[in-house]
C-alpha cells in the first residue's frame, strides 16, 4: 500500500539525487521512517543519518560517486566542516583509490584537539586560504596533495600528486617547492618529497600511477609515459601507449595498463565490450609490427608485488638501482599458472 509518508520520502529521495547527496533530514519521525525503510532493504544508510535508494547506491553509482554523495551530504548537515587529506582530494577530482573512500578527513584549526572517531579523522590543519569544490570548504589543492603524500604509501600518495598536476594547473614544480617550503615537525616529509619528485601530469589515471610507483619501488626503469607510435596501417595515424621503455639496442617495450573501464564504460568502449575488443586487437597488432614487446598488466598484477616483478623482467625491462621494496621470494623465477582461457568472440578478430 503506497502512503502519503512513501510519496514524500520518494520526492525528498528524488531531490538529493538531483543534488548528487544523500538523503539527510532532521525530523525525527521522517528519519524513523527512513530507518524501517532500511531495515526493510529498500534504501541504504552509508552513515547515520544518510540515507539513499539501495538500487541507486549500488548498481547506479561508482565507489567515487558513493563518497562524493556522502561528502555533499555532510556539508548540508555540518557547512562549517572543511575537508582535508583524501577527503578534499576526491571532492577536488583527483585519484583516490576506492579502499581510501570510507574515512572521512577533517581539518580542524590548532589547538582545538583533534579526537577522531571512526570513520572521522581529525587533523589539525591552519586556515591557509579559503577553498571550496563544488561549494564544500576544502583545503588548498597543494595543501591537499601534500597531506595525501605524507600520510598515504607512496603508491597511493603518487596518484594523488599525479592527477594533481593533471587536474589542478599546478606544476610539478610549483608542487615540489610547495613540499620544500613546509619545514620541520611535518612527519611522512621525506616521503612527500620523493612523492612530488616523481609525480607526473602525463599519467592518466589513478591506476596507471600506481603502476610506476610499484616499477620504481623495484628497481625498474621508469618508462615514457603516453607515447604516440606511427600506426603501419595508416599514413597519419598514431597509436598512444601507456608506457614505453627504450633498450641500448633501439629495441622498445610497450606497457598497457588494462583497468575495467575501457571494456565496461559505454564512453569508452565504442558503444560495447566487443567494440572495444576488436580495436584492441587491431591495435596490438599495429604495435608489435616493428616487433616491440606488449607487455599488459592488470591493478590486481601491480598489487601482486612478486608477480609484477617477475613479469617485468621477464620482458626485458631493465633494473636501474637497488629496489625499494623486496619482491616476496620463494625460489628461482616462478611462472605464474596460465590464466584461465578467455573465450573471445571471432568477431574481435575482424573475421566473419
Amino acid at each position: 500500500m503506497y502512503t502519503r509518508v512513501d510519496e514524500a520520502i520518494g520526492q525528498l529521495l528524488n531531490d538529493a539525487e538531483l543534488r548528487t547527496v544523500c538523503l539527510t533530514t532532521a525530523d525525527k519521525n521522517l528519519r524513523r521512517a527512513l530507518d524501517r525503510r532500511v531495515r526493510a532493504g529498500a534504501l541504504v544508510s552509508p552513515l547515520p543519518g544518510l540515507y539513499a535508494r539501495k538500487q541507486h547506491w549500488l548498481h547506479g553509482l561508482t565507489p567515487t560517486q558513493r563518497a562524493l554523495y556522502v561528502l555533499g551530504a555532510l556539508h548540508e548537515l555540518h557547512p562549517t566542516w572543511r575537508f582535508c587529506g583524501p577527503s578534499a582530494a576526491v571532492l577536488q577530482g583527483l585519484s583516490v583509490s576506492h579502499g581510501l573512500l570510507n574515512t572521512i578527513h577533517l581539518a580542524v584549526p590548532p589547538g582545538s584537539g583533534v579526537g577522531s572517531g571512526e570513520p572521522y579523522l581529525r587533523h589539525s590543519i591552519p586556515d591557509e586560504e579559503a577553498a571550496e569544490a563544488s561549494g564544500i570548504p576544502v583545503t588548498p589543492l597543494l595543501r591537499t596533495a601534500f597531506d595525501c603524500m605524507r600520510w598515504l604509501d607512496f603508491r597511493e600518495g603518487l596518484a594523488v600528486a599525479d592527477s594533481a598536476l593533471r587536474v589542478g594547473e599546478i606544476s610539478q614544480e610549483e608542487l615540489v617547492e610547495y613540499v620544500d617550503r613546509m619545514r620541520g615537525g611535518y612527519h611522512g616529509i621525506a616521503q612527500a618529497r620523493m612523492t612530488a619528485a616523481h609525480a607526473d601530469a602525463r599519467s592518466e589515471n589513478g591506476g596507471e600511477s600506481i603502476a610506476r610507483a610499484a616499477m620504481w619501488e623495484l628497481g625498474f626503469a621508469i618508462p615514457d609515459l603516453q607515447v604516440e607510435v606511427p600506426s603501419p596501417f595508416s599514413g597519419s595515424g598514431l597509436y598512444r601507449v601507456d608506457f614505453r621503455w627504450r633498450l641500448p639496442d633501439g629495441t622498445e617495450i610497450y606497457g598497457e595498463h588494462d583497468g575495467d573501464e575501457k571494456y565496461l564504460n559505454p564512453n569508452m568502449n565504442g558503444g560495447s565490450p566487443l567494440h572495444a575488443m576488436k580495436s584492441e586487437r587491431r591495435r596490438e597488432s599495429g604495435l608489435t609490427v616493428s616487433h616491440a614487446s606488449v607487455l599488459r598488466f592488470s591493478p590486481a598484477d601491480v598489487a601482486d608485488t612478486e608477480y609484477f616483478d617477475w613479469l617485468l623482467r621477464y620482458y626485458g625491462v631493465p633494473k636501474e638501482r637497488d629496489p625499494l621494496i623486496e619482491a616476496p621470494a620463494s625460489g628461482d623465477i616462478i611462472v605464474p599458472e596460465p590464466p584461465a582461457i578467455e573465450l573471445v568472440p571471432v568477431e574481435a578478430y575482424g573475421l566473419d
